[in-house]
């Protein structure tokens, strides 16, 4: 009896060996694709896909939304790691430059096969079924959620609707992941607003405040000690290279 629980466990190792070394290929494959918009692989070196994509932890045939996916390039990694099975919708914020850009985004996608534009109207209900997604990334955008003219040092309602539909859509245990420019520790929401920032405990204490699990952060894979997170990054020389935060929230099961 002993030696069949020695090898029942080592075939589980050895396939949990096996499941890691695919989902390590399904990364490097990802960033790799040629089929990659030029523009988006030269940003590689400051957005370290193959750190954040292992945190984020994505399985083939999950499905994902890009929340305001621009030019698109984390639709285009998830793509990969998904792979056929799975899907991703490159949501972008409905009108005049959607409708500009509609057709280049459209051939730019095609290669893939499994990414969809969403083009939504701001403050609109996401046309997805509810539980019906694994994953949400916001990347770089939560700075112009956590303060809205008139919110003061409250989560704005705008933003808590909208968390509010993300959790409509994910499915029980699905995950919401924010990257952001780190604003210093204790600066409030205009202020750090205007920095275009957030302090990563005030994200912590919005996205929790509507429903959401803390599942962790990865706080080493954007530190610059020479970031004082006190400033406009795009007027000081740090575009590329700001500390940044990177934290992944659960919709409870």
């Amino acid at each position: 009896m002993n030696a069949l629980k020695t090898l029942a466990a080592v075939a589980v190792v050895l396939a949990a060996g096996s499941a890691s070394a695919e989902h390590h290929e399904a990364i490097a494959d990802a960033i790799d694709n040629s089929d990659r918009a030029e523009a988006n692989s030269e940003r590689d070196g400051a957005r370290k896909p193959d750190q954040v994509l292992e945190f984020i932890d994505l399985d083939a045939g999950d499905i994902v939304l890009d929340y305001g996916a621009g030019g698109g390039y984390w639709a285009e990694l998830f793509s990969g790691v998904v792979g056929d099975a799975g899907k991703v919708y490159a949501h972008q914020r409905a009108g005049e430059r959607y409708e500009e850009q509609k057709a280049a985004w459209s051939e730019q996608f095609a290669p893939f096969g499994n990414i969809e534009l969403m083009p939504l109207e701001s403050g609109a209900a996401f046309p997805l079924g509810d539980s019906s997604v694994d994953s949400i990334m916001v990347s770089y955008l939560f700075h112009h959620m956590h303060f809205t003219d008139g919110s003061g040092e409250m989560f704005p309602e705008s933003s808590r609707a909208l968390f509010g539909e993300f959790r409509r859509i994910l499915k029980p245990g699905g995950t919401v992941i924010i990257i952001e420019h780190a604003a210093a520790d204790g600066s409030g929401r205009a202020q750090s607003g205007g920095w275009h920032r957030t302090p990563p405990e005030m994200a912590k204490t919005d996205i929790t405040s509507v429903g959401f699990e803390f599942a962790g952060d990865a706080p080493e894979i954007f530190h610059n000690p020479d970031d004082d997170r006190k400033n406009v990054w795009f007027e000081t020389g740090l575009q590329g290279k700001t500390t940044t935060f990177v934290q992944k929230y659960r919709k409870p099961d």
